[in-house]
């Protein structure tokens, strides 16, 4: 078990596997729509950022109903 701090509010959180992976991926969103994915090294006993970024859109406006997190089955993209 890891006890992490999140700076802000969960949006999303999705745990999937990659076919190339042998360890699951935890994707995860905030409020203000950051973003990152998140791995487990065993060997150190630490959470290893893998991805991380700003998922804002610029030109649209925000959804009437919250932000939501999907990744396709075969781990091709996430939304």
């Amino acid at each position: 078990v890891a006890d992490v701090p999140i700076y802000g509010r969960i949006a999303t959180l999705k745990l999937f596997k990659p076919p190339c992976e042998s360890k699951n991926l935890l994707f995860i969103t905030t409020e203000r729509h950051l973003f990152c994915v998140l791995a487990y090294d065993a060997h150190k006993g630490e959470l290893v950022t893998r991805a991380m970024g700003d998922l804002t859109d610029r030109i649209g406006r925000p959804t009437e109903l919250g932000q939501i997190g999907i990744v396709d089955p075969e781990c091709r993209m996430i939304g």
